[in-house]
C-alpha cells in the first residue's frame, strides 16, 4: 500500500459520472476499510493518476457508451499492470463478466443487487450487501500491491493465483472450468456456483462420475456445439456458444459459454478454459417476447385489413351520397368515418410503440423534430427547437413520439399554437434537481390551454381524452415509446400555461 498512511488505501474512482462509484466508496469507512478516494472522468486522466505511488487500487464504473469499463481496464493493464482494477458494474451480464476476467480484472462486483426489491427494508439490505462486497473487493485488490517476501516458486504462485481467483469467481453469475478438447468435454477443474446452474457440485463435474458431454450437454445440441468450438479453434479465436443442458433433476436449461484454447504451464497438452452461465430466464423472456410479437402481428393484420377495408368502402359510399344530396346525417357519418380512421391509425401505432427497441443510434433532436413536424398537419402552428443535443435512440420511433406530441398540441391548442422543444438538465432549462443524470432529457410544450392538473394522471390511460372527438391514444403512445427506450414521460404545466410533456432518463451522445 502507499507509504503515506500505512493503513489507508488509496483508491482511484474512474467513470463518466464519478459520483456513481464515489457514492459506493463513501461508506467504506464504516466497514473497516479506510480509503482515500480520488476521482477521474477521462481515460487519459485515469492512466496518469494510476501511475502514482499513492494509488493502491482502481474502482471503475461500467456504463457504456458513457463509460466503457472493459476498455478502460484493458488500457490500465497495458500501462500499469501492477495496479489492480475492480469493476463495479450495473450490468451483471455473463458477457461483461467474461470480458472483464479475460481483460485481467482483479475483482468483479455487480451492483445490480443494490437496486433493491421495491420495499425499503429490502433496498437497504441489498445496498448493504453490495457495499460489503465492494469493501472486501477493494481490500483484497489493494493487498496485491504489497511487495512479496522473496520470489515464490511455481506451486506457490499457482496456489496464490487460485486463492485470489476465489472471491472473483464467487461474484460471477455462473462458473469457470478447464476441460479437454474432446467430444465428451471431460472437466478437469470447475470453480464457482455450478450446483445452482446444473444441480451438480464442482467436485462431481470435475470427476469421472459426471461427464459433461454425455450426462449434462443436451444430445440435440452436442454436434452443433462441437462444430462451432472446433471452427473457432481452427481460426485461433475465442468461441461463444449457446446450448441446452439437462440438469441433475432432469430439467432443461439454457447455457451461454465463452472460452478459448490454452496451454497450461505444467502441461504440453492444450486444454479449453472458459465460463459457463445460465441464461434460461433470458431465453424464456425472448421466447415470450416472440410469442407476443406474433400475436401483435396478427392483431395489426386484423386492424389494418379487416377493419380498414370495410371502412374505406363505407366512406366511399357516403362521399358518393353527399355528391347527390345534401344531408346533415351524411356529414355526421363522414365525420364519424374520419374519427374511426384516426382510431385505427392510432391503434396500429400504439400496438407497435411498445415493442422492444434493440438497435439505437445517435440522432439529432432538432432533426427529429423537423421530420415529425413535416409529417403532421400543423396548419399555422409554429415550432421552435432550443437545443442542439444528440440522443441515443431509435430514429423512427422517436419521430413517432414527437409526431404525437405535435399533433396533440395542434388538436388542443389550435392552428396558431406555438410549440417549443428544449433540453432538461443542468445545462438546459434549469429544471434538473440534485439527481441531474436521472432527470436529463427534453420537453415539448405549447402555449395552448394546457392539461388540467386533476386529469394529468388520466391522460396516460388509453382512450382518455379531454376533447370529445379525440382518440385518447396520443399520450399513451408517447409513454410507451419512451418506456421502450428506458425513458419516462410525464405531464406538467408549460411556461405560458400550456401543456408540457417531459421525457427524462435519456442518454446524450
Amino acid at each position: 500500500m502507499s507509504d503515506a498512511v500505512a493503513d489507508e488505501i488509496g483508491v482511484l474512482a474512474a467513470g463518466g459520472d464519478p459520483s456513481v462509484v464515489g457514492r459506493a466508496l463513501r461508506d467504506l469507512g464504516d466497514r473497516d476499510c479506510d480509503v482515500r478516494v480520488e476521482t477521474v472522468t477521462t481515460t487519459s486522466a485515469g492512466l496518469e493518476r494510476a501511475r502514482s505511488a499513492s494509488i493502491d487500487c482502481i474502482v471503475s464504473d461500467h456504463r457504456p457508451p458513457e463509460w466503457d469499463g472493459i476498455e478502460f481496464l484493458e488500457r490500465v493493464r497495458e500501462a500499469v499492470p501492477d495496479v489492480p482494477v475492480v469493476l463495479y458494474t450495473a450490468d451483471g451480464s455473463e458477457r461483461v463478466a467474461s470480458e472483464a476476467v479475460s481483460a485481467g480484472v482483479a475483482e468483479y462486483v455487480p451492483r445490480a443487487r443494490a437496486a433493491g426489491t421495491g420495499d425499503g427494508a429490502g433496498d437497504h439490505a441489498e445496498a448493504g450487501h453490495a457495499a460489503d462486497a465492494l469493501a472486501e473487493a477493494v481490500r483484497s485488490a489493494a493487498e496485491r500491491t504489497e511487495d512479496p517476501d522473496g520470489e515464490p516458486d511455481t506451486a506457490e504462485r499457482h496456489a496464490d493465483h487460485a486463492r485470489r481467483l476465489e472471491p472473483l469467481i464467487s461474484n460471477l453469475p455462473g462458473f469457470v472450468y478447464r476441460c479437454r478438447n474432446e467430444p465428451e468435454w471431460p472437466m478437469e477443474i470447475v470453480k464457482g456456483d455450478s450446483r445452482s446452474v446444473t444441480g451438480y457440485t464442482t467436485a462431481e463435474l470435475a470427476s469421472d462420475e459426471v461427464v459433461w458431454g454425455e450426462d449434462v450437454l443436451h444430445p440435440d445440441d452436442a454436434e452443433e456445439m462441437w462444430e462451432e468450438v472446433q471452427a473457432a479453434m481452427d481460426s485461433g479465436s475465442e468461441f461463444e456458444v449457446t446450448y441446452r443442458i439437462r440438469t441433475k433433476d432432469g430439467s432443461v436449461r439454457w447455457m451461454w459459454e465463452r472460452g478459448q484454447l490454452v496451454t497450461p504451464e505444467d502441461d504440453d497438452e492444450p486444454v479449453l478454459e472458459g465460463f459457463i452461465f445460465d441464461i434460461t430466464e433470458r431465453k424464456r423472456y425472448e421466447e415470450e417476447l416472440e410469442r407476443r410479437n406474433r400475436e401483435l402481428e396478427r392483431f395489426t393484420s386484423i386492424v389494418s385489413h379487416d377493419l380498414r377495408n370495410p371502412l374505406n368502402v363505407a366512406s366511399g359510399r357516403v362521399e358518393l351520397a353527399r355528391e347527390e344530396v345534401e344531408s346533415e346525417h351524411l356529414d355526421r357519418a363522414a365525420a364519424a368515418h374520419e374519427h374511426m380512421a384516426s382510431l385505427i391509425d392510432d391503434l396500429l401505432t400504439l400496438a407497435q410503440s411498445g415493442e422492444r427497441i434493440t438497435e439505437t443510434e445517435p440522432v439529432s433532436l432538432s432533426t427529429v423534430v423537423s421530420r415529425a413536424w413535416r409529417n403532421v398537419a400543423t396548419g399555422g402552428a409554429t415550432v421552435t427547437v432550443e437545443t442542439d443535443r444528440v440522443v441515443d435512440a431509435d430514429p423512427g420511433r422517436l419521430v413517432q413520439l414527437v409526431e404525437n406530441l405535435a399533433r396533440n398540441a395542434v388538436e388542443h391548442g389550435g392552428d396558431d399554437v406555438t410549440v417549443t422543444v428544449g433540453e432538461i438538465g443542468e445545462s438546459g432549462d434549469g429544471a434538473a434537481g440534485s439527481d441531474g443524470d436521472a432527470r436529463a432529457g427534453f420537453y415539448v410544450e405549447d402555449d395552448g390551454p394546457g392539461i388540467p392538473e386533476d386529469v394529468r394522471d388520466d391522460v396516460f390511460e388509453m382512450g382518455f381524452s379531454t376533447e370529445e372527438d379525440g382518440t385518447g391514444f396520443g399520450i399513451p403512445i408517447v409513454a410507451q415509446i419512451a418506456e421502450a427506450h428506458g425513458w419516462e414521460a410525464d405531464v406538467a404545466s408549460g411556461t405560458d400555461g400550456g401543456a408540457r410533456i417531459t421525457v427524462t432518463g435519456v442518454e446524450w451522445v
